[in-house]
């Protein structure tokens, strides 16, 4: 499962039983496990992405390549901005 910043928003934990105060520690633990899921799949995306834009890829010197080469890293761009919003939310 793929953790939300609205799942994260919107997430109410249960209190804890009765005569303990706080919150209910099982599900806060399973709650911390998806975050760490997800923070680490971010990053792996992350590390993905920053190495596709290596300055070792091979477009040719043709405008044709050009054109590619700038389409490819406005992608990355977008998707590299999508995920650290993701991170910080």
């Amino acid at each position: 499962m793929m953790l939300t910043p609205a799942d994260v928003q919107a997430l109410r934990f249960a209190k804890a039983p009765f005569g303990k105060r706080g919150y209910d520690e099982d599900e806060v633990d399973q709650f911390l496990d998806v975050v760490a899921q997800t923070l680490i799949a971010l990053q792996d995306e992350l590390a993905t992405l920053r190495a596709s834009a290596s300055p070792d890829t091979s477009y040719g010197t043709s405008a044709a390549a050009e054109t590619e080469m700038l389409a490819e890293l406005d992608r990355i761009k977008q998707r590299l901005t999508r995920l650290e919003a993701a991170v910080r939310h």
